[in-house]
């Protein structure tokens, strides 16, 4: 392929739309996966284990200095004088093979939990440098989506999250991060926009899932307003309540309604359900 060809792919790579994602574990994040994806010309792909990370920093790293630049030409493409914009574009182009190989997807991307950069708060804003910033490099009219759960104690008290020593900590730090992703959406309202499991999900208020949609330039038709109300139990929370409407005959032969909630543990949930595997709620 020639320079000129070359340059053009690469513009056109560019040019790809993308959604992004970011959220904690045991959030429900699969559910607003699974959602997406039933968009027409959708393809989100799963976690990455924090690959991304990896390469915004090798790509920040490679864009500091020109000694540094030749040298990642020379990793990249095996020949001297390879500039920095050559190194975006062979990461441009490696991203679209993993995540929108042809056919190509209207919208493709994917989401991302980076479980150990939430662990340790001082890695917070690696997610925004070396994540949201790199990625936004590669891919200009990406969009990202911050998702978490409104109860952040349910989230600590996650078996994904059972390495904290303590829950009250470990709550602390999602809020602290909670806090990050409020500050950037407010800061990028342009190219984030920020969900939780209750919100999406909330057939009485559906706002933030209207906004939702409208911020990504998609109609929310019916069978996907309710698919987004219709989300499975989340096998990590510490309790799962159901509210059921009982009929019940009074001995005048009136008939009322009672209201009654039923609480189960995780294992106790899954054994009513035969061990079938509800939102893994990641």
């Amino acid at each position: 392929m020639g320079v000129a060809a070359e340059s053009a792919t690469c513009k056109a790579l560019a040019e790809q739309q993308c959604v992004f994602i970011i959220a904690l574990g045991r959030t429900g994040s699969s559910h607003l996966l699974r959602l997406l994806n039933s968009i027409d010309g959708y393809r989100l792909s799963g976690e990455t284990d924090n690959a991304w990370i990896y390469l915004g920093r090798f790509l920040q790293w490679s864009g500091k200095d020109t000694t540094q630049r030749r040298h990642l030409g020379r990793l990249a493409a095996g020949r001297g004088g390879t500039n920095y914009s050559d190194a975006i574009c062979h990461a441009r182009r490696m991203m679209t093979l993993l995540h929108n190989p042809l056919p190509r997807a209207r919208v493709f991307g994917f989401k991302e939990i980076y479980s150990d950069l939430v662990r340790r708060s001082s890695a917070h804003s690696e997610i925004f440098m070396h994540g949201v910033e790199q990625i936004r490099t590669l891919f200009p009219r990406a969009k990202f989506i911050f998702h978490w759960r409104r109860n952040t104690s349910r989230i600590a008290a996650s078996d994904f999250w059972q390495l904290e020593r303590q829950s009250a900590v470990a709550r602390r730090n999602f809020e602290r991060l909670v806090g990050r992703f409020r500050e950037y959406a407010a800061a990028h309202p342009d190219y984030t926009y920020e969900t939780t499991l209750e919100g999406i999900t909330n057939k009485s208020d559906p706002r933030q899932l209207e906004g939702l949609f409208r911020f990504l330039g998609e109609t929310l038709v019916p069978r996907l307003r309710k698919m987004a109300y219709r989300r499975g139990g989340m096998r990590d929370w510490v309790e799962e309540t159901h509210t059921r409407k009982i009929k019940r005959t009074l001995e005048n032969g009136s008939v009322v309604y009672d209201f009654v909630s039923y609480a189960w543990r995780p294992e106790e949930l899954m054994r009513r359900r035969g061990g079938g595997a509800g939102d893994g709620g990641e």
